[in-house]
């Protein structure tokens, strides 16, 4: 049964930016929020456990969407990349964070057992069934 609060609350999923709502981006901003000067790629793709083809498509994602910059230096074999997360990558990152939040307490509160109406028995005799 419904409580009248999960009725007329509206759930704010919605809200989740795309942009971090998916595991490995998730992993990805995570990594770079504890490192403030970034973070080399193959470090990156190491902590995430990503291979270059996706740690490349998921830094296109969160490049596009200006929460991160690559820095590439020199060419080939020598090159080198670092991502850092952009300010307002940053501040993304944390809207997304308390979206979630609200998301994950609503839902753990829809879960919590309502009691039943006194007036509603537990069971049925066998004869109305």
């Amino acid at each position: 049964m419904m409580s009248q609060a999960m009725k007329t609350e509206t759930p704010n999923w919605h809200e989740l930016a795309r942009s971090f709502h998916e595991p490995a981006r998730l992993s990805i901003t995570s990594a770079l929020c504890e490192a403030p000067d970034g973070l080399g790629f193959q470090e990156l793709k190491a902590i995430c456990n990503l291979t270059d083809g996706n740690l490349n498509r998921h830094l296109n994602v969160l490049h596009e969407a200006s929460c991160v910059h690559v820095h590439k230096q020199g060419r080939g074999r020598a090159s080198r990349t670092r991502v850092v997360l952009t300010d307002g990558g940053r501040d993304e990152f944390l809207n997304y964070l308390e979206v979630l939040e609200r998301v994950l307490h609503h839902a753990k509160d829809a879960m919590q057992p309502v009691e039943e109406p006194a007036w509603i028995p537990n069971s049925l005799p066998v004869s109305l069934l």
